[in-house]
């Protein structure tokens, strides 16, 4: 007798384009890099975009402040606002690693803007992502920058700097929290984009200051290093530029390439 014939076994579903997420492609990242690279060398693109250079700063101290913390120092003090010595912030920690927390100025700027490319690649990501950086940017460096009031001669600074991180903030988590999903999607994209090149170009002109090719600062990260290790300070702002680099290569090679 013939058996039973088998229940035909549905073949798995495909999602449609509607369905799958809508990914960010390596070619607009390019585009976005193209035109902030226009902009900053333009007079008035160059004052639009002064807010995300103060987000620079922002997030280059914060990164000095958070590994000093995390490798169990302590944090007395935070500006992001220029002391008329050519530093466009400070970090005044103690304790800690300072092997580490020293160099994590202009890699963590690096390793934020990775972060940024890395979890905006999906557009469903992106409002929660600029309200996560919004609260980080206001309220973790209000943390830190409340204690620079004690400390001599930087009271106003201090204020400037705590009135400048909480507006930032504040428009960073208003953005996440009101923008539609893809006006917020393309935002993230471009601050993601301007941080990382911003962060490249911090450090192009930190190896000119060190290599003696351009005005000199009475300290800088690499000077401190250099003093710490013996090794000379244009090597340390080398040693930055080619880490980011690669922190870049692969946080693009492994968020936007394309799927097989």
């Amino acid at each position: 007798m013939p058996g039973k014939p088998d229940n035909p076994v549905p073949a798995p579903s495909t999602p449609s384009a509607s369905q799958s997420p809508a990914k960010a492609s390596f070619a607009l990242i390019l585009l976005l890099a193209v035109g902030s690279l226009f902009l900053s060398h333009t007079p008035m693109g160059a004052l639009l975009l002064r807010p995300v250079d103060f987000l620079d700063t922002n997030l280059h101290e914060l990164g000095h402040a958070l590994f000093c913390v995390l490798t169990g120092g302590s944090v007395h003090g935070l500006t992001i606002v220029n002391d008329g010595d050519g530093h466009a912030g400070l970090t005044f920690g103690s304790g800690g690693i300072p092997f580490i927390y020293s160099q994590m100025g202009y890699l963590g700027t690096t390793l934020f803007g990775c972060l940024l490319l890395f979890f905006g690649r999906y557009r469903r990501n992106a409002k929660a992502v600029l309200m996560v950086l919004g609260a980080l940017v206001g309220i973790g460096n209000l943390c830190f920058m409340v204690q620079t009031f004690g400390m001599a001669n930087y009271g106003s600074a201090a204020l400037m700097s705590i009135g400048l991180s909480l507006a930032m903030g504040g428009v960073l988590f208003f953005a996440g929290l009101k923008l539609n999903e893809t006006v917020a999607h393309f935002l993230l994209l471009f601050l993601a984009v301007q941080i990382s090149l911003n962060a490249l170009n911090d450090v192009v002109w930190l190896i000119q200051i060190s290599a003696g090719m351009a005005g000199a600062h009475s300290f800088s990260d690499a000077t401190n290093m250099a003093q710490a290790t013996g090794i000379p300070a244009v090597v340390w702002s080398i040693w930055w530029g080619v880490a980011s680099l690669a922190m870049l290569y692969f946080t693009l090679r492994l968020a936007y390439r394309k799927s097989q």
